[in-house]
Formats: C-alpha cells, structure tokens, sequence
C-alpha cells in the first residue's frame, strides 16, 4: 500500500513537471517544495492506515469480549431456567402433596364428628358419672369406666393426629410459598440477564455496522493475528520438544554413565580376585611346617585383609549414587501428580479477570464463515495488572514472539502453562517459582486505550510424542 502510495506521487510529481514545462522552467528548490508536500502526504496516509489497522484490532478486542460475555450470559440463564424448572417440579410435587394432606384432615375430622356424635347420641344427656352409676351390675360399671377411658384415650390420639397433619400441611404451604418466593427472584435475575444479553447484541450490532465496508482491512488484521497465534503454537511445540529431547539426552547420559561405573567396577572386582588368588597361591607354595615359615607366612596374610576390606568398600561406595540419581527423578512425578490433583482448584493467573476468547474452535463473530482456534484462553484485566503463577514449578523459557510481547512457560512436571502478553518481567529463566508468585505485568496497549489482555495456556507434556492443549478454564476456578 506504501509503495502504491509512493508511486502515485511520483507520477503526479512527472504530470507536474510535464505542465510547467511550456510555462516556466522549475527551480530545485519549487522541485524540493512539491517533493516534501509528497512526502508529508504519504506520512499521512500512512499514518491513516495505522490508525485504521488500530481501530480495527480494538473493534475486534471489543467484539471478542461481547461474543464471550454473551456465552457467559447465556449459560447463566440456562441454569436459572434449569433451576426455575426444577422448582416448579417441586411446587407442584409440593402442592399434591399439600392436597392429600388436606383431605386426609377433611376426612380424620369428619370420622371424629361422627364418633363424637354417635357417642353423645347413645349416652343422650347424661354425663361420664351418671353413665357409670346407671349400671345394673359392678362388672357392667367396670366396663363402661373402661371403654370410656379408651374413647377418652382414643379421642386424644386423634386430635393429636389432626394437630399433627395440620402441622404438616401448614409447613408444607410455607415451603410452597418459600418455592414461589425462590422462584420469582429467578426469574428477576433472569429478566436483568436477558437484559444484558439484549445490551451486548446492540452493542455487537453497532460495531459490526462500524466495520462494514472494511472487510478487506479486517481480513488482514485477522490473518495477522492467526498467523501470530500460529507462530506462538509453533515456538512453543518446539521449545517443549527441545527439552524433551535433551531430557531424553540427559537421561540416556546417566544411563551410559551407570553402564560404565558398573564396568569398572566389575573389572576392578576381577581384577582383585585374580590379585588375591595370586596371592593365595604363592603362600600355599612358600609355607612350610617349620614354626619360623609360619611366622614368616603370617606377615604375608595380614595385607590380604585391608585388600579385602578395601575391596569390600569399593563394593559399597558405588551403590550410594543410586539412590541419589533416584531420589532426583522422584520430585519430577510428584509434581505433575500434585498439579492434576488440583483441576478445578487453580486460582486465575490475574484478577480482576474478563475471559474475552474461550478456549477451541469459534466461529468468528463478524465473518461466519471465518473460524478462529484458540489455544488457550485470553482475558482482559485491568491496566498493567500482576500475573502470577498458578501452582509451584520452574521457570522453562521467556521468548519475545511478534504480537506476544514477552512469554514465560512455567513447567510443572508433565504439565506447562504459558503466560504470553506480558509487559515487564519479574523472573528469569531457570527460576523457581511458587503459587502465586508474580511472573510479572500484564502489557499496557496504549493503542487500544490502554488495554491489558493476558493469553493463558496449559499444555500437558506426558507423551514425548504429542503435546496436549487442555482447556485453562476446567482447571481455573
């Protein structure tokens, strides 16, 4: 485009020449006049394709963000419809069995009238003593002062009954009501998400018509950002390999070291049974029964026991680095074990925090026919914020790759995660690092009205073979 524009200039520039040639001759100096005015023009042009290539990028940030606020939006209301529906389920659920206890004390109270009023009609007018006192017999009175201690103990048990399924119906109409209340607030909650939603589509709608006719300018920013994103993947695939390979290295090293130490020592033990064995058959040849080659004999013995002592602690001593050359490969699992142990528990790297690009393959807002592949996820936090570290480990590598600013991988064992898009830098490589250490500062985009945005990745390396991209925000909580 520069160089169309450049172009353009010096044509007008030879146009100029050609008419002003059968009017006056020019001088260098009106020639170096028209040369700066072309000049200044193509500085503003080309600072207007800047300002263009920016505004795009922060139209671009700005329906990123509204496209995942949205997806955030809808979520949320569809667990809240969720929960409304489960709670109708359970009011109604509620209110049959409201029903049934409202008719089981229809009916307890209805057979307790009718005995009550049984009873009053058999004994007409007379009292409890007077029904007791009519008795033609001391057994028949017996028996009427015994049946109505049971009428009176049976008339207790029911009132008792009704009080209680009153009681049960009367909670179970409070439960109700609390449902109903629940319910409402729901659906409250969900009208102002709805709302929301209704904001971030108008919005989206805004920029989207602020972009239109500039398709060619936004495809271009969209192949710059995948073909950065692309670039990023890249670096890091082969930043990962290269220590997978040197730890592969490493590691087939010690074993050939291990190999070598074990040879050594097996041909020094040989080398000191032939020496003993030498030794033995030359005192067997020089003794004699004379107490003289006896004491003569004893001397020649006592230097085989510091060899054989000696060779017994050239035994030993090697066996100690094993354990050790152990105990250096053990944290390496531990730590990888640790860091899958807390999916779901790991804290965000920054905060406050405003996920703007999920994790996968999105259809793009704008183009529906474009689909973007993040590897990880991207948020927006607040101007130059800290980032720190979500779990113990080291710092593996810090790389400047274009649109990335600065990138420190953290490796966890088997396990990676990535910070791109930082500012300044608080670590160096090699360093450990501890949960919640700051790595360092989110990158200001002053561009993009000061902006931060942090890209945030996890890989998990187990397989030499293949990397595998997980998604941060089923391990972030």
């Amino acid at each position: 485009m520069k160089k169309l524009f450049i172009a353009i200039g010096i044509m007008l520039l030879c146009l100029v020449s050609v008419e002003d040639a059968g009017a006056k001759p020019r001088t260098s100096k009106s020639v170096k006049h028209q040369q700066r005015i072309t000049e200044q023009k193509i500085k503003q042009t080309d600072a207007q394709i800047k300002e263009n290539a920016r505004q795009l990028k922060s139209k671009l940030n700005d329906l990123n963000r509204l496209q995942a606020e949205s997806q955030t939006i809808n979520s949320t209301i569809a667990g809240i419809q969720a929960s409304i529906d489960s709670l109708d389920v359970e009011a109604q659920t509620a209110r049959d069995s409201a029903a049934k206890l409202d008719s089981k004390l229809t009916e307890l109270k209805d057979v307790y009238a009718d005995i009550l009023r049984n009873s009053r009609r058999s004994r007409m007018s007379m009292n409890n003593l007077a029904f007791i006192f009519s008795s033609n017999s001391f057994t028949q009175a017996f028996r009427r002062a015994n049946a109505l201690k049971q009428f009176s103990r049976w008339r207790q048990r029911k009132v008792a009954n009704i009080n209680a399924v009153k009681a049960q119906l009367d909670e179970r109409r409070r439960y109700i009501d609390t449902l109903m209340t629940q319910n409402r607030e729901l659906a409250m909650r969900m009208s102002m998400r709805h709302a929301e939603l209704s904001q971030r589509a108008a919005e989206t709608d805004r920029i989207v018509a602020s972009l239109k006719g500039k398709e060619a300018d936004l495809r271009k920013v969209l192949r710059d950002q995948q073909r950065q994103a692309a670039a990023l993947d890249r670096e890091l695939d082969r930043i990962i390999k290269e220590e997978q390979r040197k730890a592969l290295e490493e590691q087939k090293r010690r074993q050939r070291e291990e190999e070598k130490r074990r040879a050594e020592e097996q041909r020094k033990a040989e080398e000191r049974r032939k020496a003993e064995e030498r030794k033995a058959a030359e005192q067997k040849a020089s003794a004699t029964p004379a107490p003289s080659a006896d004491k003569a004999a004893k001397p020649g013995t006592t230097p085989t026991a510091p060899q054989s002592q000696t060779g017994r602690t050239g035994q030993t001593r090697p066996t100690s680095p094993a354990p050790k050359a152990s105990g250096k490969k053990q944290p390496a699992p531990a730590l990888a074990s640790d860091f899958a142990a807390n999916k779901g528990r790991l804290s965000y790297p920054v905060s406050p925090h405003n996920i703007v690009k999920r994790f996968g393959r999105q259809q793009h807002p704008l183009h529906k026919h474009v689909v973007t592949d993040n590897a990880g996820i991207d948020m927006e936090t607040s101007s130059g914020a800290a980032v720190k570290s979500v779990f113990d480990g080291e710092v593996s590598a810090i790389f400047c790759p274009d649109g990335y600013n600065n990138v420190v991988l953290v490796r966890h064992g088997h396990y990676l995660t990535v910070y791109a898009n930082l500012g300044t830098l608080a670590v160096r490589t090699g360093d450990k690092v501890k949960t919640g250490q700051k790595l360092g500062t989110v990158y200001v985009d002053a561009a993009d009205n000061n902006r931060s945005i942090l890209h945030f990745e996890i890989r998990n390396a187990a397989n030499a073979k293949s990397v595998t991209k997980e998604n941060p925000e089923v391990w972030l909580r």
